[in-house]
C-alpha cells in the first residue's frame, strides 16, 4: 500500500489513478513522450490506453497503437487519429503512411473508422484481400466507400454474399454486387460455350478422320479447320486438335495421289472415247449430206480398225448399223430411180397410190436419216391424195351431222318456251343449209320448215306478255322514287326490280328500248339517296382497315424488338390485351383486304397467347414448388423457423409473375392455407405468459360511429385487395364505389388516407409493377407500425428490425425519446391500429399483423 506513494502517479496500481495521471503529460516533453509510449502500447488497461491515446500525435506511435491494439473500439479510435493527422497531407504523402501498416487488418480500421476524410479512401485502395473488402462493403460508415469497397471484389462466391447480404440494407451495394456477378457469370457461360464449340470441332474432326464417310474430305477439314482458327487458343485442348488435323492433312495427301493415279487412267480411256465421238461425228456428217456409198464404205472401215483398240462407244455401234443399212438403201434407189420419176411427172388425179408403195418398200430407206429429195417427193404426193378424199368426205359428214343436231336443239326450245335459244339455233341451221349447197336430206330440209313456222308463231305471242309485265316494273320503280324508307332497304328493293327486268328481258326475243329507257332513269332517281349513305359506310370501312393495319404493324415491329429473355411480360400482356380490344373498336371492313389483315393480326396473337401461356405455365409451376414447401414447414417441429422460412417463401410469391386466371385463386389459397397453418401453430405455441401493459386512459381520434364505419370501410377495402390478388375485377369495383359513398362522413385526416387506399387499388389493377412496388412500400411502413407501438408501449424489437428501429429513432430523435418516457395512453395505440387501417395489402403480411395483435393484446387499461 505504502509502495504506492513513492511510484509516479503513471505507474499507479489503479488504472483510474494512471489514467488521471495521464492528462498531466506533456506531448512536448521528451520524458512524457517515452511515459505515453509505454503506456500505450504496454498497459493492461483499455482506460489508461485510451487516455494515453488522446494524448499522442505522433504518427509512427499512432500506427505501433493501431497495430498491436487487441480492443476493437481503440483500434477504431486510433484509425480516426491517423486519418485525422494525415487528412492535410499530399496523397502521395498519405500514401506513403499507408503503406507501411503491416496489415490488411490496419488498414481496414482506417476505413471502418468514423474520420470521413480522404484517407480513408487511400486506405481502401490499399487493401487487396477479397474477404477484407467484402466486410468493409456491408459494414462501411460511409455510402461511397461501401460502393468503393464492393466495386473491387471478384470472387464470385464473395459477390453472391454480398449480393444476399446487402439486399434490403443498401440498394447501391446490392446493384454493384448484382452488375459484377452477373457479369462474371455471363463471362463464365462464354468461355464455356467456348470450350463446348472447341469439343464440337474437335468431335467433328474426330468423326471426320476415323470415320467411314470420305466425301468432300478436304472441304470438311477446311471448314473444321477455319473455325477453330477463328476461336481464342486453347492451351488444352490445342494439342488434341492439332494430332487429328495432321492425320487429316496425311489422309487428304494420300487421297490426291490416289487421284492422280485414277486421272491417267481416265485421260487415256478418255483418248479412246473421243476417237470414237470424232468418228461417230464423221458418219453423222456424211449420212446429213449428200451420200455416196465409197465415203460410207471407207467409215466402216475405219471403225472396225478402230474396236480392235478397244470397246466401242454404243453411239458409234448404232451409227455403224445406220451407215451399213444407208448404204443397202442407196444401191436400192439407183436401180429404181427412173421408174420412180416417171410415175411422179403424171397428174395428181391419175396418180396410181399402190405403184409408189411398191418402189419405196423396195427402197426400204431409213427412217432417221434425211431422205433424198425423189423420196420426199413422192411420199407428200401420197399424203395429198389421202388428203383430199379425207376432206370431201368429212365436210359433208360434219355439215349434215351439225345440222340434224341444231334442229334438235330448236325442236327443244320451241317446246321449252325458250324464244332465244330457238332463234340462235334457226340463225345456225339456215347457215348450215346454205353451205350444204343442194346436198341436205329431203327429210332434214321439210323438219327445217315445220320447225321455222312453229317458232314465228310463238314470237308472236310471247312479246305481247313480256311487254305488259315490264310496264307494270317500270311503275313500281317510279313509286320508289322519294320514298321514305332507310338506305339499305331502298336499295334491295331497287336491286329486287333490276332482278325482275333482267329475268324478263332473258327470255325476250323483242326489247323495247323506249320501256328499257323510261325503267333505268327511274331506277337512278331512286337509287340516288343511297349513295351518300353507302360512300359514308364505304369510307368508315376503309377507316377501320387503315387502323387494323396500323395495329398489325406496330403489334410486329413490338414483337421484333423484344428480347424474350429479359421480357417485362405484365406488360407484354396489357399490350395484348390493348391490341385485342382496338381490334374489335375498328369493325367492320371490306371483305377481301380485311380478311388478309385478320389472318396476319390472328398469326401474330396467337404467337403472344402462346408464349404469354408458356409464361403463366412457368409462373404455376414456380408456385406449386413453394406450395410443397410450405406443406412441409406445415408439419415442421420447429414452429418458429417454420415461420420465418414461410415469410421468405411469401417474399418469394410475391416476386413471382401471375399463373393462369383460372389456377391462380386456387393456388393462392393453398398457399395462403398452408401458411396459415403455421402461423396458427406458431400462436397456439405454449410460451410463458407476456407481462401485460398499463395505459392510461386518454379520448379516441374519432367518435365511436365514425370508428364503426372507418373499420367497415377497411374490411371491404381489404377484400377488394385480397379480389385484386384473385383477379375478381368485376368485385373490385363495386367495392370501391361503396366505399368512396361511405368514408364522406368521416373526418378530414382519415377520409383522405382511405381514399388514397381506395386509389392504390385502382391504379394496381391496371398495372404488376404498381402491385409489385405497392408490396414494397407497404411492408416497409408496417415494419416501421411495428416499431412505433414497441417504442411507445418499451418493448423490444425482434432482431431483424433491430437497425430500422434504431434508424427511426435517430430519424426522429426528441419524437422516439418522449414516446419512450411518457407512459403510454389508450388513444395513441388506436391512433396507430387505425394507421394500420390505412395501408393497402396490409393482409398480405399477416406474421407483421400478428406481432402487432400481440403487442394490443398485452395492454390494459
Amino acid at each position: 500500500m505504502f509502495v504506492n506513494l513513492f511510484k509516479p502517479k503513471w505507474r499507479h496500481s489503479s488504472a483510474a489513478v494512471r489514467a488521471s495521471a495521464v492528462a498531466r503529460l506533456r506531448k512536448d516533453h521528451p520524458g512524457h513522450i517515452d511515459i505515453l509510449r509505454q503506456l500505450l502500447l504496454d498497459d493492461n488497461s483499455s482506460e489508461v490506453r485510451r487516455a494515453a491515446l488522446d494524448r499522442v500525435d505522433d504518427p509512427e506511435l499512432l500506427i505501433q497503437a493501431l497495430v498491436s491494439e487487441q480492443d476493437q473500439q481503440l483500434r477504431l479510435h486510433a484509425a480516426c487519429a491517423i486519418a485525422n493527422y494525415l487528412e492535410p497531407l499530399p496523397e502521395q504523402e498519405q500514401r506513403n503512411w499507408l503503406e507501411r501498416l503491416p496489415d490488411t487488418a490496419s488498414l481496414a480500421a482506417l476505413v471502418l473508422c468514423d474520420a470521413g476524410n480522404q484517407v480513408q479512401y487511400v486506405a481502401l485502395s490499399l487493401i487487396d484481400d477479397q474477404t477484407t473488402l467484402l466486410t468493409l462493403a456491408l459494414q462501411g460508415a460511409i455510402a461511397q466507400l461501401r460502393r468503393s469497397a464492393a466495386e473491387r471484389i471478384t470472387q464470385p462466391e464473395l459477390l453472391d454474399t454480398l449480393c444476399r447480404e446487402s439486399r434490403g440494407s443498401d440498394k447501391t451495394v446490392h446493384r454493384i454486387a448484382r452488375d459484377m456477378l452477373q457479369a462474371y457469370k455471363e463471362q463464365e457461360r462464354e468461355q464455356q460455350a467456348l470450350e463446348q464449340k472447341q469439343r464440337e470441332l474437335i468431335a467433328t474432326l474426330n468423326a471426320l478422320v476415323n470415320g467411314l464417310d470420305h466425301q468432300h474430305f478436304q472441304a470438311r477439314f477446311d471448314v473444321i479447320n477455319r473455325e477453330w482458327e477463328q476461336l481464342p487458343s486453347s492451351s488444352l485442348l490445342e494439342p488434341e486438335f492439332q494430332t487429328l488435323a495432321q492425320r487429316a492433312r496425311a489422309f487428304i495427301a494420300q487421297q490426291q495421289a490416289e487421284r492422280e493415279q485414277q486421272e491417267a487412267k481416265a485421260r487415256a480411256a478418255a483418248a479412246h472415247r473421243d476417237a470414237c465421238v470424232q468418228l461417230e461425228q464423221e458418219i453423222d456428217g456424211a449420212l446429213t449430206q449428200d451420200i455416196e456409198v465409197s465415203a460410207l464404205q471407207s467409215l466402216c472401215d475405219r471403225v472396225q480398225s478402230l474396236e480392235q483398240q478397244g470397246p466401242l462407244t454404243d453411239g458409234l455401234n448404232r451409227r455403224l448399223k445406220q451407215a451399213q443399212h444407208c448404204r443397202s438403201a442407196l444401191e436400192q434407189l439407183q436401180q429404181h430411180q427412173d421408174q420412180l420419176q416417171s410415175l411422179l411427172q403424171q397428174p395428181l388425179e391419175q396418180l396410181d397410190k399402190g405403184s409408189i408403195n411398191n418402189l419405196l418398200h423396195a427402197i426400204r430407206w431409213p427412217e432417221k436419216l434425211a431422205k433424198p429429195d425423189l423420196l420426199v417427193q413422192a411420199e407428200k404426193l401420197l399424203k395429198a391424195i389421202d388428203k383430199r378424199r379425207q376432206e370431201k368426205r368429212e365436210h359433208s359428214d360434219r355439215l349434215a351431222s351439225q345440222l340434224e343436231g341444231n334442229l334438235d336443239a330448236l325442236e327443244q326450245a320451241i317446246s321449252q318456251g325458250e324464244i332465244r335459244v330457238a332463234v340462235r339455233c334457226q340463225d345456225q341451221a339456215t347457215d348450215q343449209l346454205q353451205r350444204l349447197n343442194g346436198t341436205t336430206a329431203p327429210q332434214l330440209e321439210k323438219r327445217y320448215k315445220s320447225l321455222i313456222a312453229q317458232l314465228q308463231e310463238m314470237k308472236d305471242w310471247q312479246g305481247f306478255a313480256i311487254n305488259g309485265k315490264k310496264e307494270e316494273l317500270c311503275d313500281r320503280m317510279e313509286a320508289l322514287i322519294d320514298a321514305d324508307l332507310p338506305p339499305q332497304q331502298l336499295a334491295d328493293q331497287i336491286r329486287s326490280l333490276q332482278q325482275e327486268w333482267k329475268s324478263l328481258d332473258a327470255g325476250a326475243c323483242v326489247h323495247s328500248q323506249k320501256l328499257w329507257q323510261r325503267f333505268r332513269t327511274a331506277a337512278e332517281a331512286a337509287y340516288s339517296p343511297c349513295e351518300a349513305h353507302f360512300s359514308t359506310q364505304r369510307q368508315l370501312r376503309e377507316q377501320n382497315l387503315k387502323q387494323r393495319e396500323e395495329i398489325c404493324h406496330q403489334l410486329g415491329q413490338l414483337l421484333d424488338s423484344i428480347d424474350w429473355d429479359k421480357a417485362d411480360w405484365p406488360a407484354i400482356e396489357r399490350i395484348c390485351h390493348t391490341a385485342k380490344r382496338e381490334w374489335k373498336q375498328f369493325s367492320p371492313v371490306d371483305r377481301a383486304p380485311g380478311k388478309a389483315v385478320q389472318s396476319s393480326f390472328n398469326q401474330l396473337i396467337r404467337n403472344l397467347d402462346q408464349r404469354l401461356r408458356n409464361w403463366h405455365q412457368q409462373c404455376a409451376e414456380a408456385k406449386r414448388q413453394l406450395i410443397l414447401r410450405a406443406a412441409e414447414l406445415a408439419e415442421a417441429e420447429d414452429l418458429r423457423a417454420a415461420a420465418e422460412e414461410a415469410k421468405a417463401l411469401q417474399r418469394h410469391w410475391k416476386a413471382i409473375g401471375p399463373a393462369f386466371r383460372s389456377e391462380e385463386r386456387a393456388l393462392w389459397q393453398e398457399f395462403r392455407a398452408h401458411c396459415d397453418t403455421i402461423f396458427a401453430r406458431l400462436k397456439d405455441d405454449p410460451t410463458p405468459p407476456a407481462t401485460q401493459i398499463m395505459l392510461e386512459q386518454s379520448p379516441a381520434p374519432m367518435k365511436e360511429a365514425e370508428l364503426s364505419r372507418f373499420n367497415s370501410c377497411a374490411e371491404m377495402l381489404t377484400k377488394a385487395e385480397a379480389a385484386m390478388l384473385e383477379g375478381d375485377a368485376e368485385l373490385i369495383d363495386r367495392i370501391l364505389d361503396t366505399v368512396r359513398g361511405s368514408v364522406k362522413s368521416l373526418p378530414l385526416p382519415w377520409r383522405a388516407a382511405m381514399l388514397e387506399r381506395a386509389d392504390v387499388v385502382e391504379r394496381t389493377v391496371e398495372s404488376t409493377e404498381e402491385l409489385e412496388q405497392q408490396l414494397a412500400d407497404s411492408e416497409q411502413r408496417l415494419r416501421e407500425l411495428c416499431i412505433r407501438l414497441e417504442i411507445l408501449l418499451g418493448q423490444p424489437t425482434p432482431d431483424e428490425d433491430q437497425a430500422k428501429r434504431m434508424e427511426y429513432q435517430m430519424r426522429r430523435l426528441q419524437q422516439a425519446l418522449a414516446e419512450q418516457n411518457q407512459n403510454p395512453a389508450t388513444g395513441d395505440v388506436i391512433q396507430l391500429d387505425l394507421e394500420w387501417k390505412t395501408l393497402p395489402y396490409s393482409g398480405v403480411f399477416p406474421e407483421l399483423r400478428q406481432r402487432f395483435e400481440q403487442l394490443k393484446q398485452r395492454t390494459t387499461c
